[in-house]
């Protein structure tokens, strides 16, 4: 082996065992940033899972402050409005008691007034012609009775469910009719169609009630000498 090829196979050898080493320098290197790498991707997701956590976090408190505030909104409004309630039927209960006070003394005070109307009032056992009846009515310190409101209407209505004569006649002046007091007919509560003066004979006055008729015009006219009982008046 000559000269020559002995420095080309030592000149091989440094070439091969200078390259050997820096390339596993380089793999390690390699190694190491893929490993740096790989921390940071982790450090960055720990960091970005931990920010949402705290958002969540947040999240869960704002909303259980507000369903909180809104649901001591809600109390509120719900014991303003049982209060409001309770007032109210307090309010109702209290009139409706002052009500019920008004209409015993307004009951009381009726019944009062209709038995002082009454008082004067009474009518006869028989049945009688209208002179008979009022004849009957003069004997026992009245006369047949006068109705010169409404209000004695609907009482003398309500209280006699027969068929009886008053004090209004026309005998004297056909067409004319007159208290038996002479006094003029103002207030009028003729049954419909009435007075019609049938057959030229109907110059006397009835109060023609049923039991189960409350009407005000009931009164009719008919011959006086017919027979019904009488209201008398003193």
């Amino acid at each position: 082996m000559d000269l020559e090829d002995i420095y080309q196979n030592v000149e091989h050898r440094d070439i091969v065992d200078t390259t050997g080493p820096q390339t596993l320098n380089h793999r390690q290197d390699e190694g190491k940033d893929q490993k740096h790498r790989g921390s940071r991707c982790l450090v960055l997701m720990t960091v970005c899972l931990g920010i949402i956590c705290v958002l969540l976090l947040i999240f869960i408190i704002v909303q259980h402050i507000f369903i909180t505030a809104e649901r001591e909104s809600l109390f509120k409004s719900y014991k303003n409005t049982v209060e409001e309630f309770n007032q109210t039927i307090s309010r109702l209960q209290h009139n409706y008691t002052e009500l019920m006070t008004e209409k015993d003394q307004l009951k009381n005070n009726f019944s009062s007034l209709s038995q002082k109307k009454l008082d004067g009032l009474f009518i006869s056992n028989v049945s009688m012609s209208w002179s008979e009846s009022r004849k009957y009515c003069r004997d026992r310190g009245g006369d047949l009775v006068i109705i010169d409101t409404e209000e004695k209407q609907r009482l003398i209505s309500s209280l006699f469910k027969e068929r009886v004569w008053i004090g209004l006649t026309d005998i004297e002046k056909e067409g004319k009719m007159k208290w038996v007091d002479n006094s003029p007919l103002n207030q009028k509560f003729w049954k419909e169609g009435e007075p019609n003066d049938a057959n030229g004979k109907e110059d006397c006055v009835e109060i023609k009630s049923s039991c189960t008729s409350s009407e005000l015009k009931n009164w009719n006219d008919l011959p006086c000498s017919e027979k019904r009982k009488c209201i008398c008046e003193k």
